[in-house]
């Protein structure tokens, strides 16, 4: 295979014998339930990989075999570059790095790297624009209209919308009109409003 490929300042020459080895699987989650089909989940791409074997042929071959061996070590992100193939040079970590010392001046290799994606960039502060209203238009709240009643024993709102309004159903616009969140907390002397 002819081109060069670099990853970092390491130049592998000769290039990768024969073949570069591009993957890019997509996990599947098989979900089997007893007495009926397996049911198959996509759960998206999983990691890209890039993979090669070849030999390191250089007076250097085995420096550069500890070299590479350091970097896988490190877990750190190095740039692949491929002359040939500029859609695979992508920043990588090397997941395997096997080798055989044949010399000194050769080492029989095969590499795995696995593609670093980038989280994707999520704004997630949103500007805050303060809206300023004139002191003029904020009106005070309305006091409620109706009539006044005091609340005595045996008393409900239910009783008291069929004595207004002719109608029990209606007990929710008594307790709305005057916050009344749980109409069997009334009291004896409190002062409602019946709009």
């Amino acid at each position: 295979m002819a081109g060069k490929v670099m990853l970092g300042d390491i130049v592998f020459s000769p290039g990768p014998a024969n073949k570069i080895q591009y993957a890019n699987p997509r996990t599947i989650a098989v979900l089997d339930i007893p007495g009926a089909a397996p049911a198959l989940q996509d759960m998206g791409e999983d990691a890209t990989t890039i993979s090669w074997s070849g030999k390191l042929i250089s007076s250097d071959a085995y420096q550069k075999a500890l070299q590479i061996e350091k970097l896988k070590n490190a877990g750190q992100l190095v740039q692949l570059t491929t002359s040939d193939f500029p859609e695979l040079s992508k920043q990588v970590r090397i997941r395997t790095f096997s080798w055989d010392v044949v010399r000194v001046d050769r080492v029989d290799y095969s590499i795995e790297l696995v593609v670093d994606v980038p989280p994707p960039v999520v704004n997630l502060v949103m500007p805050v624009q303060e809206i300023v209203v004139p002191q003029e238009a904020v009106a005070a709240p309305a006091a409620p209209t109706g009539t006044s009643y005091t609340i005595v024993q045996g008393d409900t709102l239910w009783a008291l919308a069929v004595s207004y309004y002719g109608d029990g159903t209606r007990w929710r616009e008594i307790a709305d009109a005057n916050g009344i969140t749980n109409p069997r907390t009334l009291q004896i002397g409190q002062e409602i409003i019946i709009p």
